[in-house]
């Protein structure tokens, strides 16, 4: 009976994600996924509450899930690669999806809140504690500095044309976090 239910879950997430390549996301409504995928509205209530909640599941299951059981095997780096990799397997959909307003079921919401909570567990998981001569600088500060740098990485690079493979876009970030402003302004000159 479960196997049904992840089918049918499988099913109206996938009517929804082709319906978010060609209409706006505050445009889809609960029977036009419905009827997409030859169910009654229903079914759909079964599944999800709504179609925030398709949104969150797709990325739950098509990208967080990649993503945790990497760092679950210590391979944090190779994390932030998959990240990339998953969500510019579905660029046209994710670019659709941060257009999205702004607001707590959004996808801007639903991948700063994903990956603040990873970089916390990290901090958790290597014992970053407060550093002694900035106080403030807590897990939670320094996990929200690395959050919000991340997000808007990938923000410009999945909204953008630009023409970066998730490859060089995650080399591109491990670059940043591993080089001071001072050291990118040394070796710009």
């Amino acid at each position: 009976m479960e196997n049904k239910r992840d089918l049918t879950k499988e099913l109206l997430a996938g009517c929804f994600k082709e319906l978010m390549l060609t209409t706006p996301f505050d445009k889809i409504t609960i029977k036009m996924i419905t009827d997409r995928a030859g169910l009654i509205r229903p079914t759909f209530y079964k599944h999800f509450q709504d179609k925030y909640e398709v949104l969150e599941w797709v990325f739950e299951t098509e990208v967080a899930a990649s993503v945790d059981l990497l760092i679950t095997n210590h391979m944090e780096l190779d994390a932030v690669v998959m990240l990339c990799r998953c969500l510019g397997r579905d660029r046209k959909f994710y670019r659709r999806a941060w257009e999205m307003e702004p607001g707590p079921n959004s996808f801007e919401t639903i991948l700063t809140r994903y990956v603040y909570q990873t970089f916390l567990k990290l901090a958790d998981r290597f014992s970053v504690k407060t550093v002694d001569k900035v106080p403030v600088l807590t897990p939670e500060m320094i996990s929200t500095y690395y959050t919000y740098g991340l997000v808007n990485v990938i923000r410009d690079w999945i909204t953008s044309n630009l023409e970066l493979t998730p490859e060089e876009l995650a080399e591109s970030y491990q670059y940043l976090l591993s080089h001071s402003v001072l050291d990118l302004i040394k070796n710009s000159n």
